[in-house]
């Protein structure tokens, strides 16, 4: 892994917030409480109403059946073993019987019948609804059996997320305001403090069945301007922070501090709406995956943190090699010529009189996304697509009207989770689901579906090869560019396993139980 020296805008000036220092959690002197600054805060911390990702708060409050371990592969966690069926529809679940809550309550069966029934029947805002069991029973303390009405390869990851205790929120339901402010859980950690827009203040679970952790705490400060987290952490007032691409360089050993650079599974891409005419030749779908120059995207905006991306599984053990996007501007001519369009006056690709013109938006609030249809919007009008910039405030966005949307995807987990909401056209916007473009291809349909039917590896790889195939023939997006996730931490915290993360770069604490000073 290549280290990296921190650098500091000249004139860059701050305001410092609370942070969880102040909170009494200390700094690296102390040997055994860590301060990170981030820059997300959660609405609440309830692993039942996660719509995208774990944030490092519930994720080191909260554990699941499963887990994951540094290659992403499901491991046991609150379960001991499981067993399924010939058919794919019948789990058997052996619970650990040495876990509490951080209350002191056991944990058992009941809890984990709480939580599927409660998720699933509960109108919840959550990417996670265990739609496909028909059944969950607690058959004694410890073992707990669920039912399925067909076969559901990302079971175990769902069930990674976190349990609730049922002894807490039986008269009040999973989704209980005052629980996603207090939370009681069964992992490492547990929260002692939250104080909204400052910091989140946790102290090591002595109980946890994994073992007493080997920090006494960690702080969470939320600091959403980048360069106040970079000043924090060089000026000691916080321990570790995640930084933006752009801050990041070589590290110059005695800094106390160093750089970790982990890969992520999150992708950027630009996503067409195909409710409409507008779109729907592929034939300037995908010229435009051949007008981008990634690389240069990554060395400008990214600032070298990060790869070109060529679809969303590049991350992924299904990966292949159906598209082959590369910066091609004589292939660019070659597919809108072949399919009728000829430049115009002003050098823009038309057909029927029609030029391929449109808007490109994004979150205004996130810098990078922003940069990043900058200089999209530069390389495709240079190309012969006349495209115009224009981030959007995040509560303005129109997910009816848009034309173009710089998007972020993706999970280092089971392909389903990040396949099926996107691409089906099953979960168009209309029907509410997450395919915010509408994208409709019946070969991608057949590919997703077959690929959510069976455990078999070999069958789900025949599956996801098909549907890259079928996405590369059809492209509803652009693909740009996969993130690298960079997070500095004391040059003598040891016990911190490189991993891919999920989107937004989360995932970074999964192991955070195992942290610890002096083991670098």
């Amino acid at each position: 892994m290549t280290k990296h020296r921190l650098l500091i805008a000249a004139g860059a000036s701050v305001g410092l917030l609370a942070t969880g220092c102040t909170a009494g959690s200390g700094g690296g002197d102390d040997g055994d409480t860590l301060t990170y600054a981030l820059g997300d805060e959660p609405e609440q911390l309830n692993p039942a109403l996660v719509s995208e990702h774990l944030d490092p708060v519930t994720e080191m409050v909260f554990t699941g059946l499963t887990a994951h371990d540094a290659d992403n592969e499901v491991i046991p966690a609150l379960a001991e073993e499981w067993e399924i069926s010939d058919d794919e529809t019948h789990y058997t679940f052996t619970l650990r019987d040495d876990v509490t809550w951080h209350d002191g309550e056991p944990f058992t069966a009941a809890d984990v019948v709480f939580t599927v029934e409660g998720i699933r029947d509960g109108d919840l805002s959550t990417s996670n609804k265990f739609a496909n069991v028909t059944d969950v029973a607690a058959t004694d303390e410890h073992t707990v059996e669920l039912e399925l009405s067909e076969p559901t390869p990302a079971l175990l990851d769902s069930l990674s997320n976190g349990m609730l205790p049922e002894h807490v929120l039986a008269g009040s339901g999973v989704d209980a305001p005052d629980f996603g402010a207090n939370p009681v859980g069964t992992g490492p950690f547990e929260l002692e403090t939250w104080k909204h827009g400052e910091y989140a203040e946790l102290s090591a679970n002595e109980d946890f069945y994994g073992g007493s952790p080997g920090l006494d705490g960690i702080t969470v400060s939320y600091v959403p301007d980048a360069a106040t987290r970079l000043i924090q952490v060089e000026n000691g007032d916080v321990d570790a922070a995640s930084l933006a691409p752009e801050q990041a360089d070589e590290f110059e050993e005695g800094d106390g501090l160093r750089a970790e650079v982990f890969p992520t599974a999150d992708y950027r891409g630009v996503m067409f709406n195909m409710d409409g005419d507008r779109f729907a030749d592929p034939a300037p779908r995908k010229a435009m995956n051949y007008a981008v120059d990634r690389e240069a995207i990554v060395d400008s905006v990214l600032h070298g943190y990060g790869s070109p991306a060529s679809g969303p599984l590049d991350r992924s053990r299904f990966h292949t090699d159906a598209a082959d996007y590369g910066f091609d501007p004589d292939r660019v001519a070659e597919i809108m010529t072949d399919a009728g369009y000829e430049r115009n006056e002003d050098g823009i690709w038309a057909k029927d009189g029609e030029p391929v013109a449109f808007d490109l938006t994004t979150f205004a609030e996130d810098d990078l996304r922003a940069a990043m249809v900058e200089v999209l919007a530069t390389q495709f009008t240079e190309q012969g697509f006349d495209v115009t910039a224009d981030p959007q405030p995040r509560d303005a966005v129109d997910w009816d009207n848009f034309d173009a949307f710089l998007i972020g995807w993706g999970t280092p987990y089971d392909p389903d989770g990040s396949l099926y909401g996107p691409f089906h056209s099953s979960e168009a916007l209309d029907e509410g689901g997450s395919n915010y473009g509408s994208y409709a291809d019946d070969a991608v349909d057949e590919a997703l579906e077959q690929g959510r039917s069976t455990n078999d590896p070999d069958t789900r790889a025949d599956a996801y090869a098909d549907f890259q195939e079928a996405l590369a023939d059809n492209p509803p997006y652009v693909f740009v560019s996969y993130l690298e996730a960079v997070n500095v931490v004391p040059d003598d915290l040891g016990g911190i396993e490189e991993r891919t993360l999920a989107h937004h770069g989360y995932g970074f604490f999964y192991n955070a139980q195992d942290w610890s000073y002096g083991s670098a």
